[in-house]
């Protein structure tokens, strides 16, 4: 059965009817072929349960999947089997291309499923090193490209690095180096850089200027209150690259940097679904959006936005949504927002091949 990738939904027919649960240890060694079954994942779907992974490499790397089920809609296989690039001149070519970072590790994932949720990966390494700041990275085209930061934690004998993964099937690699004082100014706070490690610069907020708090003339700090915000952008890039195959007459939709709404941050109420915020920016700016609900899959389904609809640029073609780069294989109406989150709509004309999720392919 043809997996549904476009408008919100990217689920088989087959998984939704299955019904078989498996229960999960709080701890599972990683098989050989390293899948964990859809069976042992509906066992902690909907749950806020942490349960982890642990599998250990030919050279001693011992690594960690943490998965939490309470975001996990749709369970489905995930292979969680990991092999590592330690040395060799790949490796050494990513390392440079990171700012000369001292140090540097290969991880190929092998999974080609579609990730479930957005799970840590958290490696064991078999040295220390002497860094202080990491970061996930992929190679893109021609250059090296930052996906997530990574975490280092030296207290105990070897190194261990923690990060997001939000996508799998591919090599990636994490780069480590040291936090070092660039400038320094009376009274201004410290500048810091971090070499080897793809990070910016950044400066830290001097004392009183701590996120949420103001002070009053008396010097009594006052917390304001919170809210709740995400970055919305919509994208039809993609038709660029497939002019001859959009239906006559829709051209005119299309602008001409791809463009429907630039990155956009908009305030939203705790609750809400990726499927409210779309179509409350949608009708703020004025942009047409249509979508129905689709009990097969108990979502909405986006079928248009801008005049642009699913099989307008061919029959693999449709609107598709990521959140944090990742791109969840349920519903846009089943995905509750959370504060800080970057939700891209994003139009595929191959079954999301072609805009980075290859979990159907």
């Amino acid at each position: 059965m043809l997996s549904v990738a476009v408008g919100c939904t990217n689920v088989t027919g087959s998984e939704a009817n299955a019904a078989s649960v498996v229960e999960l240890a709080d701890n599972t060694v990683i098989p050989d072929d390293g899948v964990i079954t859809a069976a042992q994942f509906r066992s902690i779907a909907g749950k806020d349960r942490t349960v982890t992974f642990t599998g250990t490499s030919s050279e001693g790397i011992v690594y960690v999947w943490s998965f939490n089920g309470k975001d996990i809609k749709n369970a489905a296989n995930q292979n969680l089997k990991v092999e590592f690039i330690t040395q060799g001149d790949e490796l050494n070519s990513v390392k440079a291309g990171a700012g000369n970072a001292p140090y540097g590790i290969g991880l190929k994932l092998s999974g080609d499923n579609g990730l479930i949720t957005v799970p840590t990966l958290t490696l064991t390494l078999t040295e220390k090193w002497d860094a202080d700041s990491g970061a996930l990275c992929k190679q893109q085209d021609t250059a090296l490209g930052k996906i997530s930061a990574a975490a280092l934690d030296n207290s105990g004998e070897t190194t261990k690095v923690s990060f997001n993964i939000i996508e799998t099937g591919s090599t990636y690699y994490v780069v480590g180096g040291k936090t070092i004082a660039t400038e320094q100014t009376a009274g201004t706070g410290t500048t810091t850089g971090t070499t080897g490690s793809g990070s910016t610069n950044s400066t830290p907020a001097t004392s009183g200027d701590a996120a949420g708090s103001t002070s009053d003339s008396s010097g009594n700090s006052a917390t304001t209150a919170t809210t709740n915000t995400c970055t919305l952008s919509i994208s039809c890039s993609t038709i660029l690259n497939n002019m001859a195959n959009l239906t006559q007459g829709k051209a005119s939709f299309v602008p001409s940097d791809g463009w429907i709404l630039y990155p956009t941050e908009t305030s939203f109420t705790t609750g809400e679904s990726v499927h409210d915020v779309l179509q409350r920016v949608c009708r703020q700016y004025g942009i047409h959006m249509e979508s129905k609900f689709t009990p097969a899959y108990n979502s909405a389904y986006v079928q248009g936005i801008n005049q642009l609809y699913e099989f307008d640029c061919g029959e693999l073609s449709g609107w598709m949504y990521n959140v944090n780069g990742w791109f969840p294989n349920y519903g846009c109406s089943q995905y509750t927002v959370k504060n800080g989150d970057v939700i891209n709509w994003i139009y595929t004309c191959d079954l999301g091949k072609d805009v980075g999720d290859n979990s159907m392919w």
